[in-house]
């Protein structure tokens, strides 16, 4: 069966931001020649540009993995990686309930590093550029040195036959590839900018209470997202269960263009989730609810003042001002909603 190449992103850093690939601007010359290159991917956040090889979208079972963030406080400014992941694994990769760790299902093919001066002798550094026995620099641009890694040499996954030879034909094509990397100056005032806009965002990458992934982009199917965040051990004493379900109900009756989720903020947990089993059970519970993770634990802490707390998130996934702190009738929520709703479709 042909597969095309599968694009997740495997990694996401609570500081981290990446931009938008695209066709690069001709126009800039590369670094180290007055010629121009013609890439596929361009990234100014970490001043690098490729393209990968069109022999790997012509195989099949080609399944790529890439890792791509920048952190402009780490040793690391930025890192771009591309893993291959064997058909074999595919399934457990696909398990959000697998113990497997991600690196021992899949084996990097190539990785790109972009590394402030002050950060070259860090350990963090050195222990990146060991994971390769391939390691070429490329052309220094205003304080960053750039690494094009090859030959992972670190514990990887045992190929099945068929797999080890579609490793290494994707092996042998990285010299195409080396040839088309660029380095120019990355552009940092955009990674802050982003850093900035980042955090007045709701971004997370979770599950469900039921293991189901779910991302921030939840948010964007809708004018407005109403989140409720709420604890088990607030349960029994503060239990407003029975009336977020009857609120959810006339939302979904009422309006296709409104969401409710709730988020328990001490899952997960085995104690903390048999608690709210029974308590959504008690109370008919069928809307989602959602595990935080780092990025959203983060956003909690900075954010809420203490629980039950009820927000109102655009379809951008950017919170309004308002907020509902404790327990409500179902009347307010359904007219604080209503006039939210106003005020996410005139932006305001």
């Amino acid at each position: 069966m042909r597969k095309k190449i599968a694009l997740f992103l495997a990694l996401v850093l609570s500081i981290s931001v990446f931009g938008g690939c695209g066709k690069k601007d001709t126009s800039a010359p590369a670094a180290d020649s007055a010629e121009k290159i013609n890439t596929d991917y361009r990234y100014e956040q970490c001043g690098l540009a490729y393209s990968l090889p069109k022999e790997w979208f012509e195989k099949e079972d080609v399944n790529l993995m890439p890792v791509n963030f920048v952190n402009i406080t780490g040793d690391i400014y930025a890192k771009i990686e591309y893993a291959y992941a064997p058909t074999e694994n595919l399934d457990e990769l696909n398990d959000v309930a697998s113990e497997i760790p991600v690196e021992e299902l899949m084996v990097p093919i190539f990785s790109l590093l972009v590394v402030k001066n002050e950060k070259i002798d860090s350990q963090t550094v050195k222990d990146e550029l060991a994971r390769f026995q391939s390691c070429e620099e490329l052309p220094q641009q205003n304080g960053f040195h750039f690494y094009y890694l090859t030959d992972y040499c670190a514990t990887t996954p045992k190929l099945l036959e068929s797999s080890e030879k579609i490793y290494e034909t994707l092996k042998s094509s990285l010299p195409l590839l080396k040839e088309s990397i660029e380095t120019f100056p990355p552009d940092e005032s955009s990674v802050q900018a982003q850093v900035n806009e980042d955090k007045e965002h709701l971004n997370f990458m979770s599950t469900t209470l039921n293991g189901d992934p779910i991302t921030s982009t939840v948010f964007y199917d809708y004018d407005l997202t109403v989140v409720n965040f709420w604890a088990s051990y607030c349960y029994p004493d503060i239990n407003e269960l029975a009336t977020l379900q009857a609120f959810y109900t006339q939302l979904k009756e009422k309006y296709t263009n409104i969401n409710f989720v709730q988020v328990v903020i001490d899952t997960p947990g085995e104690e903390t989730e048999k608690i709210v089993e029974e308590a959504y059970a008690e109370a008919g519970v069928t809307f989602t609810t959602i595990v935080p993770d780092r990025n959203m634990s983060s956003w909690i802490i900075d954010h809420l003042n203490g629980l039950p707390t009820t927000i109102f998130v655009d379809k951008t996934g950017k919170p309004l001002s308002t907020k509902i702190e404790g327990v409500k009738e179902l009347s307010y929520y359904m007219e604080t909603t209503e006039a939210m709703l106003e005020t996410a479709k005139t932006g305001e």
